[in-house]
């Protein structure tokens, strides 16, 4: 609204009076009257010339509306429908009703520009905060990404900014109608005692969702156009088509991200966090961080971030779901399938039941999909054209009843097969795919055909479709062959090289330089494991960025690198196999397993020994960086001497070999250790009695278990044949675990006494 001023000076009062009164009662509104500007009683507005009475009525009538709009009030009903979180609202074993604030997290979004350039990634939060910025906004997403979600939480923060959001989804009659009346439809069931005469379409915000079903998209779009803002929510492969380019202009275009590592740390934080219980009692920290680091790698692992960049699309359906479905399994289709298993199973279990399959036909859609998965791994191909999808479907009717009609099995497979809009054929997600792939192995495993493909397959695992379906298939099956082939292949891979001890004979020639290395030292005693833990998460949002971007499914590898990659992937997937069966293999078995899985990145260790343990070696990799440093500097006014320049590349050399010394034994440490697992890993690791065996059974002491032995690292350490390397990699571990867990004063004090291990100290002034 424009108030028309008989003076334009007095313009400058409007702010003044708004943002004083906040759009509060009439008592704050009265009290206006009485403010002084030029020394003229604003009480005697009517026998002033210079337009108070029209800016006390305008003001009068702006905060009458505001606060009318605030006063409104939306109906139970609809109130529960915003807080409603579905399957998960009774989920939660600690906490018996979980609304939306209890776990909403907001997504990044992806921004486009009108064709099709990715503009920037932008939190949903901020857009959200400036939606009267963006006006009119479309925000696309997957299945399951949390579309109407995100609507719920826009609603409700529009409603608080003192607008009139109006949600509408109409996927079944495929918003068929006039709009306008649609939405008035939707704004007397959602409000009460509304008077839809007295709104204004400026205030007004229309939310439709789904809106990828509607038939008559550009005439519904044209008609939004007399609402100021309105916000539509599409899926992923949503095309406008639309003849206008006027209209599509005149929409923001946002995507919906999967959950960032960071993100994903945040929403786990939260679920565990649940609680309907209260106590004084302090809590173990510890404890809850113990708790938290299980639940993400249990999630990390099921989105297939272990292996290579995922199979699971990390939405947080998906996250809480595979928590969920942990905690207490849902009913199994196959006894034989691992813990693990369970959580994509029931994923799978949870879409045919919703779409209405019955419980006496879901063996016919589970037998489908696994003949359609081998068929297309069988085929080498991604997806299928409308030609070998036929072709294939007439194979199956050959060999099988189909007591369902095409249409419907499609119908109901619609969130697990996706069929774009070239009408090719593919699973909707990998895991999808790599699920039933694996079944058909596992399940004819006594056919000669089907062993040569398995052998192919861990004799590949450095590619990550194979690495995946391996691990699957040892999620189905218990039949000895699938281990001994793993087992089989890690023992083969760099066998000509011996498990390092690191032992003082072994590593003479890096103990030498143990003195350049740098020192590990303590974190300061006001460090916040949490925000060190923030931090870390911000590094790991960048790494998988990085991934993402980067082209890593390439196959050309030279065959240094190929056996390198081979070897990190068959113990990632000999660590998945032992993790998930930990109570039903032989104990015995469980050893051998870990045993030769520790030894394979051993190996790889004594090979990068012997790269780097040469004097000629060593000085020609330092010369190179020396080279590479000189051309850095090349440019700068004061330049070091050559002499410096060689000590800082010899520094640089040296202490990035131990970063490769400590990567690995810390790999061996997250791809074996769990707590289940510990008494299989204390004695493999005391039987082989070794510095480096010692380092891996402390390292997942310590990070699963939170447990820090000081007394018998203490002991061990000042063992002879216990090296200066395998001392410094113990330190920083130690170092490492107290950056990220609360540590009493008096621990560090005893930390620093009996491992000499320094603190951080605040600078004095």
């Amino acid at each position: 609204m424009r108030l028309k001023l008989k003076k334009e000076r007095n313009i400058r009062v409007v702010p003044i009076i708004l943002s004083s009164c906040g759009w509060l009662d009439d008592y704050h509104l009265s009290s206006l009257l009485a403010l002084p500007t030029d020394g003229k009683p604003i009480s005697n507005f009517e026998n002033r010339d210079d337009g108070w009475l029209d800016v006390y009525n305008g003001v009068k009538d702006i905060i009458l509306k505001e606060t009318r709009l605030r006063q409104l009030k939306l109906n139970e009903k609809f109130k529960r429908f915003l807080n409603d979180v579905e399957l998960l609202s009774k989920a939660h074993s600690q906490k018996s009703v979980i609304v939306l604030d209890d776990i909403f997290i907001y997504p990044d979004l992806d921004q486009y520009d009108e064709v099709g350039e990715k503009k920037q990634r932008i939190n949903s939060k901020e857009v959200i905060a400036k939606l009267y910025k963006f006006h009119k906004v479309i925000i696309a997403g997957e299945n399951q990404s949390g579309k109407t979600t995100l609507a719920k939480v826009i609603f409700r923060t529009l409603q608080e900014n003192n607008f009139i959001p109006v949600y509408i989804n109409d996927r079944h009659n495929y918003f068929q109608g006039k709009i306008q009346n649609k939405i008035k439809i939707a704004i007397k069931n959602q409000y009460e005692d509304i008077d839809i005469s007295e709104l204004e379409n400026d205030k007004i915000v229309p939310i439709l969702d789904d809106f990828h079903f509607a038939n008559a998209k550009e005439k519904i779009l044209n008609d939004l156009s007399q609402y100021s803002n309105c916000v539509v929510f599409v899926d992923d492969i949503f095309k406008l088509n639309l003849t206008g380019d006027r209209i599509i202009s005149t929409f923001n275009y946002f995507e919906i991200k999967e959950l960032k590592p960071s993100l994903r740390y945040n929403l786990i934080k939260k679920w565990i966090c649940l609680t309907d219980k209260r106590s004084n009692l302090p809590q173990d920290e510890n404890y809850f961080y113990k708790n938290l680091d299980k639940s993400i790698e249990l999630i990390d692992s099921t989105l297939g971030k272990v292996i290579g960049k995922g199979i699971m699309p990390s939405y947080p359906f998906f996250i809480l779901s595979t928590i969920v479905t942990y905690e207490a399994f849902a009913t199994p289709l196959n006894q034989e399938i691992t813990s693990q298993g369970y959580c994509y199973q029931a994923l799978i279990f949870s879409y045919l039941t919703n779409r209405g399959v019955k419980n006496d036909e879901i063996d016919t859609y589970i037998n489908f999909l696994t003949e359609l998965a081998y068929f297309i791994f069988k085929e080498n191909v991604l997806e299928l054209s409308p030609y070998e999808f036929d072709s294939f479907f007439k194979e199956y009717l050959k060999k099988f009843n189909l007591p369902i009609s095409r249409e419907k099995l499609l119908s109901n497979l619609d969130q697990i097969i996706t069929i774009d809009s070239f009408r090719n054929y593919s699973f909707r997600y990998p895991y999808l795919y790599y699920f039933f792939v694996a079944k058909y192995l596992a399940e004819h495993l006594d056919n000669k055909n089907i062993q040569d493909e398995l052998a192919h397959v861990v004799n590949n695992l450095h590619i990550d479709e194979n690495a995946y379906i391996a691990v699957f298939i040892a999620h189905h099956s218990k039949d000895i062959k699938i281990l001994d082939e793993i087992e089989l292949n890690a023992m083969c891979l760099f066998d000509k090289y011996e498990p390092v001890t690191l032992n003082k004979d072994e590593v003479q020639f890096f103990d030498k330089q143990a003195d350049i290395i740098i020192k590990a030292v303590l974190p300061p005693v006001h460090n916040s494991a949490e925000r060190a833990r923030k931090d870390k998460y911000k590094i790991h949002d960048e790494l998988e960025l990085e991934e993402t971007i980067s082209n890593d499914d390439s196959q050309d590898f030279s065959l240094v690198e190929m056996e390198l990659r081979r070897a990190i992937k068959t113990v990632e997937v000999m660590g998945s196999i032992i993790k998930n069966r930990a109570g039903s293999l032989e104990r015995e078995r469980l050893e051998e397993l870990f045993r030769e899985a520790m030894f394979l990145n051993f190996r790889v260790l004594s090979c990068f020994f012997e790269i780097i343990k040469g004097e000629k070696d060593q000085q020609d990799i330092i010369d190179f960086i020396s080279t590479r440093l000189n051309e850095i500097i090349k440019h700068k006014p004061k330049r070091p001497s050559e002499e410096q320049i060689e000590k800082i590349a010899k520094m640089i050399f040296w202490n990035l070999n131990f970063l490769v010394v400590y990567g690995i034994i810390d790999k061996v440490v997250r791809s074996l250790g769990s707590d289940k697992l510990y008494e299989i890993i204390k004695k493999v690791c005391d039987e082989l009695g070794t510095p480096s065996s010692f380092l891996v059974k402390h390292g997942i002491l310590m990070w699963y278990n939170k447990n820090v032995s000081i007394n018998e690292m203490a002991k061990y350490i000042k063992k002879d044949e216990f090296s200066r390397i395998a001392q410094k990699v113990l330190k920083l571990m130690i170092v490492n675990h107290c950056t990220f867990h609360s540590i009493s004063y008096k621990d560090r004090q005893r930390i620093e006494s009996k491992l000499g291990i320094p603190a951080k100290r605040l600078l004095k002034t």
